[in-house]
């Protein structure tokens, strides 16, 4: 497989493209006696925003695509895109068709996303038809996702419950309405030095596990717009030392009436253990955060929200996202 960033030839798909318009209405059979061409335009979907995207998205090289007689399905010819991501069927007379890609030359973890053409009607007037492939990487809920085994490429979608800056170990939470997942080794695509929490996104990564549980790794994460941040959800201090069970592993949280018990400096963070008389929960204050420690005094009550964050030995961690998050009784 063989792609290539090249801003001039997502232009010169974007203008075939239009140019291929306006054919319907032709004849159903073939007239060998006016012909045109066909040309395929094929681009890898590398975030998510399903068109064409300079220079996130890339041109796809050495994919095998057939052209297909509309009413018998007889692959008529085929042919391969070459470095701009082009395939093209000269001589082909007027009539019925559609294109096909071949699996086998796209590789295990890609698909076919859609085909924006899927019959083709050329006239005797045409002299060139474009189509366009957007090829893509599966796309899942975040529930799915969790229960997908290690090593899957995949694009989820939904919205930021914690920024990648609030942390220094380059991790984000993302939730959509059928769960929440930990991103690692995120990357911000698109020139965005941030993301915040209400952000609508779309995250590229490959399923991992981290501290016993699911993780989108290699996050590339792509921004398409902002609503208002998300509401945390009430819960005892007991309920998040166990994340509900796991169930609301990398949700995000809110506790109040919480009595800090003790406090301890694990560089560069600084701990805190806190109970509502539910039971203790370990708070992690990130030393990305700048927040000072003398704040923190046994026998203050604190309102905290945040996401949680398994400690690898079967239990979770609260980490506050910014000062915002905390109120000092």
């Amino acid at each position: 497989m063989h792609t290539t960033h090249a801003r001039a030839a997502f232009a010169l798909i974007l203008l075939a493209g239009a140019a291929g318009c306006g054919n319907a209405g032709s004849d159903l059979g073939f007239n060998a006696s006016s012909t045109s061409a066909v040309t395929v335009g094929i681009y890898l979907d590398r975030d998510g925003s399903r068109t064409p995207t300079v220079p996130l998205d890339t041109v796809f090289a050495n994919v095998r695509v057939a052209l297909l007689a509309l009413g018998s399905g007889d692959t008529l010819r085929t042919a391969v895109s070459n470095v701009t991501g082009l395939a093209r069927f000269d001589g082909v007379p007027v009539g019925q068709y559609r294109v096909t890609v071949v699996p086998s030359s796209i590789g295990d973890s890609i698909e076919v996303a859609a085909i924006d053409s899927s019959i083709i009607r050329l006239e005797a007037t045409d002299t060139n038809t474009f189509v366009l492939v957007r090829l893509g990487y599966p796309e899942f809920t975040i529930s799915a996702v969790r229960a997908l085994p290690p090593g899957r490429r995949v694009f989820i979608r939904g919205i930021v419950l914690a920024g990648v800056q609030s942390f220094r170990d380059t991790t984000s939470h993302v939730s959509d309405n059928t769960g929440q997942i930990r991103l690692t080794g995120v990357a911000l695509l698109g020139g965005i030095l941030g993301n915040n929490p209400g952000d609508s996104v779309s995250v590229l990564g490959t399923t991992s596990t981290r501290a016993g549980q699911p993780t989108l790794d290699q996050a590339a994460i792509t921004r398409f717009g902002t609503r208002p941040p998300p509401v945390p959800l009430p819960v005892s201090t007991a309920t998040a030392a166990t994340a509900a069970g796991g169930v609301l592993d990398a949700g995000l949280v809110q506790i109040t009436g919480a009595i800090i018990s003790d406090t301890a400096t694990i560089a560069p963070d600084f701990r805190i253990t806190a109970s509502d008389g539910t039971g203790p929960l370990r708070i992690i204050i990130d030393g990305n955060l700048g927040i000072p420690k003398s704040i923190f005094l046994p026998g203050f009550s604190v309102a905290m929200r945040g996401v949680l964050v398994p400690d690898g030995l079967g239990g979770w961690t609260l980490k506050p996202r910014n000062g915002g998050d905390i109120v000092i009784n």
